[in-house]
């Protein structure tokens, strides 16, 4: 049977829930281990935000702590190395501060505040912000006193001691870390870009790729080939070789996929890196920055102990994504036109069926204007999309208009005077839908589950086409301007 106490709770339960609390422990085994229910553990809780002047259990804990309440253990091992970033986090959990603090104190968005605090949670070994905390105080790397959250979370605070720099650590030669200052987006720009670049991956815990560093290389040796000894076919440009001295490193790589309707696996097939990638994610038209974040996270590391390779025009998105370690294409690899092979005619037929498609027609309903049977139609859509790479009939839609290979002048007829506005995320999920990107991955990278994506697609689709098809609110996203893709379907014949 628990015990229950009156209206006061004498200091000593307080302090040994914070001592508890302290362990990573939950209110219900708190709870359990003090025969107590969790109503009294929480009542205990906000007694101790009461006495102490603070506004969580972590806070509750570091002033406790700090105060002399609890009994302190000693550290066990050697403390762990941090950087002035990590430590800044752990102060500002110690001062009360939440995911959205740390973001405004590394000027950084919330979703890269979130990879910065994953990381200070796997130096400890723990997913508890409280334990992580209090390891850090055992190993008096931190010491709370005097801090205040305003103080801690202004950009760029100059602090005597344990003041914030903007630079982060990297392993010499002898393995000892200090501090190497960098910039917001740190070039390339030396004569021996392939020396330059590979002493900077040597210092990294991995590789993020851009697509639109490679789309435009001409063909080299397969990474089979490369293993193998076999010679490049001419010279081999920098950033296909920093790929291969990542893998040769054993550091994992990610592919960052643009918004528009690319190839992936034909667009890293030419360039002969297929095999190379631990992962691969899509970058939003409407948040670049997620996609970014994303491959950071995928690869276990904070965005600053990577390094990127990207084409210039990403270099600031890459910047508020946390890079702080940027090689742009422009300035290390020769840019040249992408080669695509023509695209195809269509027979009147096909141009037809395809428009009626784009106009939101069932397959009966297209039989029927045609003359013709229901399989041919199914029949003929299904081959316009497997030469168009095209994934389904919106997909399909999309890349047809944006070639001009069918006319849009019947859809525009039946356009209402007034398009319904959108919110970001209804243009979020429409750029996945105009780019056949609907998948958990897609989503995640526009910020979304793919629940979410699903909800406001059916919204989406509601507000956009009278007739409720998927492909004519692609459609009409397209021609109004709601979605913007520049020509760049990669047909196959």
């Amino acid at each position: 049977m628990r015990t229950e106490v009156a209206s006061t709770a004498p200091a000593a339960q307080f302090v040994a829930v914070l001592d508890r609390v302290g362990l990573g422990m939950t209110n219900a085994a708190i709870g359990t281990a003090m025969d107590l229910s969790v109503d009294t553990v929480k009542y205990h809780l906000r007694q101790a935000y009461d006495r102490l002047g603070t506004a969580n259990r972590v806070q509750a804990f570091a002033w406790a702590w700090q105060s002399g309440l609890l009994t302190r253990s000693a550290p066990t091992g050697a403390p762990p190395a941090l950087t002035d970033e990590q430590t800044l986090i752990l102060r500002i959990w110690a001062a009360g501060g939440n995911r959205l603090d740390v973001a405004r104190a590394l000027e950084v968005r919330e979703r890269a505040a979130e990879l910065y605090e994953d990381a200070v949670l796997d130096v400890f070994g723990t997913r508890k912000r409280v334990v992580a905390v209090r390891r850090a105080l055992e190993h008096q790397l931190i010491d709370p006193a005097g801090d205040t959250l305003a103080g801690l979370t202004t950009p760029m605070a100059a602090d005597s001691g344990q003041g914030r720099t903007r630079h982060h650590r990297t392993k010499g030669a002898a393995g000892a870390s200090g501090p190497v200052a960098t910039t917001p987006a740190e070039l390339c720009h030396r004569s021996d870009p392939v020396e330059r670049a590979v002493a900077m991956l040597r210092s990294t815990r991995g590789l993020v790729v851009h697509l639109g560093a490679l789309a435009a290389l001409p063909e080299v040796p397969s990474l089979a080939e490369v293993l193998a000894g076999a010679a490049p076919r001419g010279a081999a440009p920098t950033v296909v070789r920093l790929v291969h001295q990542a893998l040769a490193l054993g550091l994992p790589c990610a592919l960052v996929l643009p918004s528009v309707a690319v190839d992936p696996d034909r667009a890293v097939e030419v360039v002969g890196l297929r095999a190379a990638w631990s992962c691969a994610v899509r970058q939003g038209a409407h948040n670049g920055t997620a996609a970014y974040v994303a491959a950071a996270h995928r690869l276990g590391a904070p965005a600053d102990d990577l390094l990127l390779a990207c084409t210039a025009d990403q270099v600031p998105v890459a910047g508020e994504a946390g890079f702080r370690r940027v090689l742009a294409t422009t300035s290390f690899v020769p840019r040249t036109e992408p080669r695509r092979a023509p695209a195809p005619e269509l027979n009147g037929l096909e141009r037809r069926i395809a428009e009626l498609a784009a106009e939101g027609l069932t397959i009966a309903e297209i039989s029927g204007r045609v003359h013709a049977g229901e399989y041919l139609v199914r029949h003929r859509l299904a081959d316009l999309r497997r030469r168009a790479g095209a994934v389904d009939d919106a997909h399909l839609a999309v890349r047809l208009i944006t070639t001009e290979l069918i006319g849009t002048e019947r859809l525009r007829a039946g356009l209402p005077d007034r398009v319904p506005e959108l919110d970001q995320a209804g243009r979020a999920v429409l750029t996945l839908i105009c780019t056949g990107t609907m998948s958990e991955a897609g989503a995640n990278a526009a910020g979304l589950s793919l629940r979410e994506a699903r909800t406001v697609e059916a919204r989406v689709v509601r507000a956009l086409s009278w007739r409720g098809s998927r492909t004519h609110a692609a459609a009409v996203a397209l021609v109004t301007g709601l979605v913007a893709l520049p020509p760049t379907p990669l047909w196959v014949g």
